[in-house]
């Protein structure tokens, strides 16, 4: 097998073009990129580089260095130091970019563990499984950050894409790991020339990765092919309203600038609603917090009257993000609740949606689930709760409470009901969030969202794009209303149609699908990241036990 000899002992020089070429290929691998494909051999100098290592230092030094290249590729929007150049939002984005790529040790680490106890080929072996198992723990807890997900690189390869609906993007990310692995094996036996082309185990290598790259291309043919099918299910006629409201004006400076702020939003929903019915509509989609304030509160009822009586008039369903309320006494109010002036009343506040459905009461409040961690609520802000209001943003949207309810909604049409839900924003990027909503019968989604934060950066598009993987994993149809773009309605296959441009108001009307059949991820889950959980943590057992036989036999008498 591969020595350590055999890749050399070079400067660090060498080094670190070998951390900083993985890092590039990385992140240009993910979208808007079109070179998706770097993803496949983006591991392969960084394996290289780890054989050449020597302490567990190194290995900490070149994993960050990688990383953070890597980052600033992908993520260097985050901070919006292009647009709006908001303190609180640069600070935790640069925050985020320094910090997150230590995350990465919990990959390097263990495989280097394993590559110094139980050798090469086990390490190798353990490696996509490591990473698979990383990748899924990132979507768990108030902490988690799953946007870069090494399989998310993938998302504009559409025929690939199509195994996600037995693993989810875990399967991809699996897939590219692999790859690297073996590409890695077959580089460095061909170059110290331990192989020959002709040999048994190069061809071997080589055919697996002509495997690897060939099944899932003509598999995913296959499946596109048969879901351009219509599947029978109810047709519905669909409208998205992109308004366009510049998010750093939104919320309003001022009493009375900020009413008259969001009463010319609501209406200008309205009357963009009203331009769209010339057709009949089965359900209009308006986006997050297009409603900027808590308008089901008993002290807004006048507003609320006149909205819902306009809804009646145009006698369509509208699906709209707003703010939600919720009043406490001392003893029951959330961390996240504030005391209202000289009362013991206190007040929380949320980022949440509702169905309005003409001549009926309004659908239930849909509270948002997952928060963006620091930006719109402390994680595990129970145990935090003194970093709340330090750590608030200033712009309207921080301290937001939290939702712990996923909702079904009853969409009444001419022809039957049809259950729908709906995401909001940051809660689309996991998948198995997503999952839940079509496991208690959700035929189609709706995602609502404001990636306006950032100017013409790569966010936005990084997350259109991420969900032709919820609709590939589910199979259903996704309706995407984003306040100034990317909104569009994406079918079953991850295909998206009538994308709009960012920044432009546009009102959008398509028809779309309910389904009702089941893939194998919505039946099993996580299953095949869960087993690379396990068998990663064996392979660690596995090396363990190695280290201590080592150990032990080394203390025995001779």
């Amino acid at each position: 097998m591969i020595e350590r000899s055999a890749v050399g002992n070079s400067g660090i020089g060498s080094n670190i073009l070998l951390a900083v070429l993985s890092g590039v290929m990385l992140g240009v691998s993910f979208p808007p990129s079109p070179l998706y494909s770097t993803a496949y051999v983006g591991l392969v100098p960084f394996l290289v580089l780890l054989e050449r290592l020597r302490s567990y230092t190194q290995v900490l030094r070149y994993t960050y260095l990688m990383m953070f290249v890597f980052h600033t590729i992908t993520l260097y929007w985050v901070g919006g130091f292009v647009h709006g150049r908001d303190t609180y939002m640069m600070i935790s984005g640069a925050a985020l970019l320094l910090i997150h790529p230590a995350f990465y040790w919990l990959v390097t680490v263990p495989y280097w563990f394993i590559r110094s106890h139980a050798g090469i080929a086990w390490a190798l072996m353990a490696f996509p499984l490591v990473w698979v198992a990383y990748d899924y723990s990132h979507a768990s807890t108030e902490f988690s950050f799953p946007w870069i997900t090494l399989g998310n690189s993938q998302v504009y390869d559409l025929y690939r894409s199509q195994i996600v609906e037995f693993g989810s993007v875990y399967a991809l990310t699996l897939l590219l790991v692999a790859f690297n692995v073996l590409a890695f094996v077959l580089l460095i036996q061909l170059t110290t020339r331990s192989w020959r082309w002709s040999s048994r185990p190069a061809v071997v290598t080589f055919s697996g990765l002509v495997l690897l790259y060939l099944v899932p291309l003509l598999y995913g043919r296959s499946v596109v092919q048969r879901y351009e099918i219509p599947s029978g299910g109810q047709k519905l006629r669909v409208g998205i309203i992109q308004p366009n409201v510049d998010p750093w004006e939104k919320w309003g400076e001022g009493r009375m600038a900020k009413w008259d702020s969001y009463q010319q939003q609501v209406r200008t929903l309205l009357l963009e609603t009203q331009k769209l019915l010339q057709e009949p509509h089965d359900l209009v989609v308006w986006p997050e917090t297009a409603i900027p304030f808590e308008v089901l509160s008993p002290r807004f009822s006048h507003y609320w009257g006149n909205y819902k009586a306009a809804i009646d008039a145009m006698n369509v369903a509208v699906f709209t993000g707003f703010s939600a309320v919720e009043y406490f006494d001392s003893l029951s109010a959330p961390v996240t609740a504030v005391r209202m002036r000289d009362s013991d009343v206190f007040v929380d506040y949320y980022n949440a949606a509702t169905l309005i459905q003409p001549s009926k009461l309004v659908g239930e409040t849909y509270k948002k689930n997952i928060l963006v961690p620091f930006a719109e609520r402390v994680p595990y802000a129970e145990t935090f709760s003194f970093l709340i209001e330090p750590l608030k943003w200033s712009v309207g949207i921080s301290g937001w409470g939290k939702g712990t309810e996923q909702t079904v909604y009853q969409l009444e049409t001419k022809t039957g009901n049809v259950g729908f839900s709906g995401m909001i924003c940051y809660e689309s990027v996991y998948p198995h969030y997503v999952r839940d909503f079509v496991r208690s019968g959700a035929e189609f989604l709706v995602t609502i969202t404001n990636d306006s934060w950032w100017g013409n950066t790569s966010g936005a598009y990084q997350h259109a794009a991420y969900a032709s993987f919820r609709a590939i994993e589910t199979r259903r149809w996704i309706v995407r209303c984003a306040n100034g773009g990317i909104s569009g309605f994406v079918d079953p296959t991850g295909r998206m149609h009538q994308t709009t441009d960012l920044y432009s108001a546009v009102i959008l009307s398509g028809e779309i699908e309910a389904r009702s059949d089941e893939t194998v991820y919505v039946r099993v889950g996580d299953a095949l990241a869960q087993l690379c959980a396990v068998l990663a943590g064996g392979t660690l057992i596995i090396a363990f036990l190695k280290r201590r036989r080592k150990h032990d036999g080394a203390e025995s008498p001779h």
